[in-house]
Order: C-alpha cells, then structure tokens, then sequence
C-alpha cells in the first residue's frame, strides 16, 4: 500500500516544466508530461499527479530522466464517464427547493448523493433545474484521472518524470492561398492545429507529426479550447507558371490551394512531392 505522507512531502519539492503535444493529422496525438522531483535514496512515493482528461491511461509510459531511477509500480484513478460519479471526494454545494448543503461527496447512487457536511452526513436527491449543482474546481479538475507513482533511487537525485500517453481530440491540417499578380504567384502556408477539447494547454511545446516526419512549432505557447491554432510555415514570390516548384527549406505538406487572381477567387490548385499546380 502507498505511504501518503511520502506523497505529501515529495511535492513540497517537485518542480514542472514545459509539457509537450505531438499532433497527429488524424487518431490519437501524443501529449508528454514533465515533472522534476527530489528524490530521496530508497524507495519514494510521487502523486497523485493529474492528468489531462482526455488521457488514455491504458497506455501510460511512465520515463525518469536519470537512470538511478526505477519505476517499482504504479496506481491510476481512472474518471468515470458519468461526470456526476466524477465528484466523489470533491467538496460541491447544492442550492435550491428552499436547501444549500455543502460537503464532500461520499457516493452517488440512482438519483441520490451522500455529503459529509459539518453537521453530519446528508443524503439528498440530485439536483434538476432550476436548482443548481456546483464546485468550484474547473471542469478539467473533476475529470482528470491521477497517477500514484512508487520509485526507487539508488542515490538522493534531482530526477526529471515523463508521463507519455495518448489523446483525443487534437489533429492538425495544412491552409495555403495564392495570389496570382502582375505575372507573379504570391504563395502563403499555414499549419493549422485544430483543439476540438474543452481543455486549454498553457506554455506547451507543440510539434506536428506527419509519418516519420515531426516538426517543432513553438517552445513554448497556448492553446485555447475549441479553436484553429494557424502557425505560418512561408511566405514565397514565385514567377508565374502552371507549374512551380517549391524551394525552401520549410516543410510543405501536400495540400489544397485557394487561388486568387487580383484578389478574386478563380478555384483550387494543389502542392504535392512540393510542385504547387494551379488552375
């Protein structure tokens, strides 16, 4: 069993740094989350750490950077599907039918829900509107699942941790337009990663993974949940012609063309194997 008065010391000492997120174009992209911990020597229990919701906690890989450190085991508090059975040890308030109970969440069973509040246990219906059911923790909060981590180090160590597992959610495209003018083609490039999660990711490293090709887009920035991250690739002045071939040392995926003439839309060309093609 894990001794959680370890866990509650060892935090007192853990440090994070940037997390990372590998897109995928399409399936599953790949998030890598960092911590640094000192370690004492022995054995030494880290968590819970929490995970971004979305995890698939099935395929966890759990790295420490130094190699004195070794994972002895691991325990995982999964999420429920229910968001309600996601309250359990979570301090909610109830408000309505002329009740305002606050306390933590014992059980939720059919249409009931167990509190343990400062006059006692209470068991009352769950709430339906217009009364209300609140927390104060963010939605990400309640439903993050959470690893408990049991090492051992051979010495006391300054040891970096990487959580590696896979998410939903996130996919990246590409957006490129030309702009024929005065017998010149204007060619403009965008990634675009697209966040379809309700989650924000803070000062993530953010890469883009198309088969064995990965490409580093940012060291450190934001994504907002439910948005269209476009990052520039280029910005290139070809002379006019059918066909082009693309010079640069960017990558340029195969992809649709949006093609302007004067600035009026005339159709659709296409960049494949870096030959941009127009109508």
């Amino acid at each position: 069993m894990f001794k959680k008065v370890s866990a509650i010391i060892l935090f007192l000492f853990s440090f994070s740094f940037a997390d990372s997120l590998i897109v995928n174009k399409k399936g599953s992209s790949t998030y890598i989350q960092y911590s640094q911990f000192l370690l004492a020597q022995g054995e030494t229990i880290i968590g819970p750490i929490q995970l971004l919701p979305m995890a698939n906690t099935d395929d966890l890989v759990i790295k420490p950077s130094d190699s004195s450190v070794k994972i002895s085991g691991y325990m995982i508090e999964p999420t429920k599907e229910n968001f309600i059975e996601n309250l359990i040890g979570k301090t909610i308030s109830i408000e309505g039918d002329g009740r305002l109970i606050r306390g933590t969440v014992i059980s939720v069973k059919d249409n009931f829900i167990t509190l343990d509040t400062k006059n006692g246990v209470v068991v009352t219906t769950l709430p339906t509107f217009p009364n209300r059911l609140s927390s104060s923790l963010k939605w990400q909060d309640i439903q993050a699942p959470r690893v408990t981590i049991k090492l051992n180090s051979d010495k006391p160590v300054s040891a970096g941790i990487n959580l590696i597992y896979p998410i939903n959610g996130f996919s990246w495209d590409v957006v490129y337009t030309a702009d024929i003018s005065n017998n010149k083609v204007v060619l403009n490039g965008f990634y675009k990663i697209v966040n379809n999660t309700p989650i924000r990711l803070n000062d993530v490293a953010l890469y883009i993974k198309e088969n064995e090709r990965v490409v580093k887009l940012y060291d450190k920035t934001v994504i907002e949940p439910y948005t269209s991250k476009l990052v520039n690739i280029d910005r290139l002045e070809l002379p006019y012609s059918k066909v082009n071939t693309i010079n640069s040392k960017k990558y340029f995926p195969d992809g649709k063309v949006a093609v302007y003439k004067n600035n009026v839309f005339v159709g659709y060309g296409s960049i494949q194997n870096n030959v941009l093609r127009l109508p």
